[in-house]
């Protein structure tokens, strides 16, 4: 669901403050004994820039270290005998001090333990990281949420194989209701945080779970609540290329133009079918949904194609033997090229469309202007065909 994602990062407790020498991270814990802690930090790329264990003794730890940047930091705990607590830190060169009582070890209704009333301390980064968790807590205890965690302790306790029945639709719904409103109420005091901290690196982690079906000129305004060295910071590093993946593919921006080999060799790029209206269609031959699109696809490319529109099938198989089977086997009519692969093994053309699922399919106007991305056959006619009627009106 949604709302783990939002309930995981406003739930940390951030310790950050004025890089100097380094960091330095205390942990206390009352009744956790002894065991071990690690620390770990990876970057954008998903490389490892810190890993670190310490030996934990009558529930003490303590990590020393320097980090090249202000980092979401996973901090694990595993005491002898015990359940393990994973947790999220904001890792900062400063001081750091994590204060609780393992006898308060809680499992959320996602399964993972926490702590209640965890203390952590630092410098005035974390004073902000506060603020915003509180608005989470704080909220949470009004009357108006009283159900809340009964509803979602309900929902985790069915069986992923439960019947839909009226009365779970029902609970569904209003469980939607509520987690809308709570979240409607919490991210916009949390903005409101933000905007009176625009320099707090950890304060705009803040925006990951906000980000989700937010508007593009939302999305752009709350973006731009922080500095330039916040925005182009490591640690949003994520966020900051959401961005600019949803303003590459915005309606109405020029398609973001492309070349790949067609069967026989020969490149095709997207700018030659400038003038015509083109639907691309990214598929595989192991996509059995793909492949159950191609009758009615047949059927639209030969209502359309002599009044303008092509199609272009983008091929994402890795064996390109399966790819030819494939055509051969369909013998459809329209253009075909094959996905190229780059360092890294993504796909070029696959990952320049921000493509996560097949199929997929990108509407192109005459002029090379996006008009949707995603999967759409029961409105593709309907866009087509007021596509076409635009250019005989001339709008």
């Amino acid at each position: 669901m949604k709302i783990n994602m939002f309930v995981v990062l406003a739930s940390l407790f951030m310790a950050c403050g004025t890089p100097k020498d380094g960091y330095v991270v205390k942990g206390s814990l009352k009744n956790a004994g002894d065991g071990y802690a690690v620390i770990s930090v990876a970057d954008h790329t998903g490389a490892s820039v810190i890993a670190d264990t310490a030996e934990m003794s009558g529930g003490k730890f303590r990590f020393e270290g320097k980090t090249p940047f202000v980092a979401a930091c996973s901090l694990r705990v595993v005491p002898e005998g015990k359940e393990v607590l994973d947790m999220l830190i904001v890792l900062e060169n400063s001081p750091i001090k994590l204060q609780g009582d393992w006898a308060n070890l809680e499992r959320n209704t996602g399964g993972s333990f926490f702590i209640r009333d965890m203390k952590v301390t630092g410098g005035k980064n974390t004073e902000v990281c506060n603020l915003l968790d509180e608005v989470y807590f704080s909220t949470r205890r009004l009357p108006e949420f009283k159900d809340y965690e009964r509803l979602e302790k309900w929902f985790a306790s069915l069986d992923e194989n439960a019947e839909l029945t009226d009365e779970v639709m029902r609970k569904a719904d209003t469980l939607q209701e509520i987690e809308d409103r709570f979240r409607e109420l919490v991210f916009g005091k949390q903005l409101e945080i933000m905007a009176a901290h625009p320099s707090s690196e950890a304060a705009a982690l803040y925006l990951t779970p906000m980000i989700d079906g937010m508007k593009l000129d939302e999305f752009e305004r709350v973006f731009g609540l922080f500095d330039e060295a916040v925005r182009n910071s490591e640690m949003l590093t994520d966020i900051r290329e959401e961005l600019e993946t949803r303003q590459r593919l915005a309606p109405g921006r020029i398609a973001p133009v492309f070349s790949l080999a067609q069967r026989d060799g020969q490149m095709l790029s997207l700018a030659d079918l400038r003038g015509k209206v083109v639907l691309v269609d990214f598929w595989a031959s192991w996509c059995g949904p793909c492949r159950a699109s191609f009758p009615w696809m047949r059927e639209f490319y030969k209502k359309y194609h002599d009044k303008g529109v092509e199609i272009l099938g983008v091929g994402v198989d890795k064996d390109v033997k399966a790819w030819e089977k494939a055509l051969d086997a369909e013998k459809l009519p329209w253009l075909h090229v094959r996905d190229a692969k780059v360092p890294g093994g993504k796909h070029m053309v696959s990952d320049l469309y921000d493509v996560t699922g097949i199929p997929h399919f990108v509407l192109i106007d005459r002029e090379g202007k996006l008009v949707r991305c995603g999967y759409f056959e029961h409105e593709l006619e309907e866009l087509v065909d007021k596509l076409l009627m635009d250019k005989k009106t001339g709008k």
